[in-house]
């Protein structure tokens, strides 16, 4: 038999099905968590452990709720208020996070795999301004890998979080490099972070701690570790073209730097 090539109405219909059926799989609507929050009197509204998978939540207040180990793939948060909520373990792979605010909130252990942050394609293009933030935040052990370019980790608690692929159908592509180009870690804490082969060119790391933090092979021209902990760090194969290192500490006990690239460019 020979199939016939699908019409554009049948594609539509079957993308809108597929969207209603993303958005039944969920424990409750959209239209049910905003009128929670709207109603809540000041005590966090507890959605723990809820699937929340493709729901459009964007603009929304969570006023500090409680979401440990919700799914919410696929889901639109773009505009919304996290600060403070409680995203333990959470899942907000695929989801939309443009101008999204995570200050102070907890997303330890939480995975943030492929977000859409920008509404143009390329860095060149992108207004920073809708980056996501996660200032403050609690991330630790969590899983970020994606576009983040411009995002702020300002004082955030990073130790041990990963900014790599672990996805076989990345390796050998563009896609095997996490974007943080002019990402802000400002007096972060970033023991043992992994940020492998990731693409970090004007990122600020001043003050922060990067013990023992993995750069092999990430793109660090221009980056500023002004008055960072290095002790441990390694930067094998990493592009140090730029890198300034003005004070920082631990530098003599750092990994790799005999094999990184450009290193006699880097300031010190």
């Amino acid at each position: 038999m020979i199939r016939q090539p699908m019409t554009l109405l049948a594609a539509f219909c079957a993308a809108t099905l597929s969207g209603f059926a993303l958005a039944e799989a969920a424990d409750i609507t959209a239209k049910d968590i905003a009128h929670s929050l709207f109603q809540a009197k000041g005590k966090p509204i507890d959605f723990s452990g809820k699937d929340l998978a493709g729901l459009d939540l964007a603009g929304l207040d969570f006023k500090g709720a409680r979401l440990s180990n919700v799914d919410l793939l696929g889901a639109d948060l773009s505009n919304v208020v996290m600060r403070g909520s409680d995203l333990t373990g959470a899942r907000l792979d695929r989801t939309t996070l443009t101008r999204a605010d995570f200050t102070g909130a907890t997303l330890e252990k939480a995975t943030i795999l492929r977000p859409s942050i920008y509404s143009t394609f390329t860095v060149a293009d992108a207004n920073w301004t809708e980056a996501p933030k996660f200032t403050g935040a609690k991330m630790a052990g969590a899983k970020l890998f994606g576009r983040f370019d411009f995002s702020d980790f300002k004082g955030a608690d990073l130790k041990g979080a990963h900014f790599t692929s672990r996805d076989p159908r990345d390796e050998n592509t563009s896609l095997a490099r996490a974007g943080l180009f002019s990402g802000d870690f400002d007096d972060a804490d970033l023991e043992g972070a992994d940020f492998t082969d990731g693409r970090l060119a004007f990122a600020t790391f001043t003050n922060a701690n990067v013990r023992g933090v993995r750069f092999r092979g990430a793109d660090l021209s221009r980056a500023d570790f002004s008055g960072a902990d290095v002790t441990g760090a390694d930067f094998t194969g990493a592009n140090l073209d730029e890198a300034k290192f003005t004070g920082a500490k631990g530098f003599d006990l750092v990994q790799g730097l005999d094999r990184a690239d450009n290193a006699e460019r880097l300031i010190r």
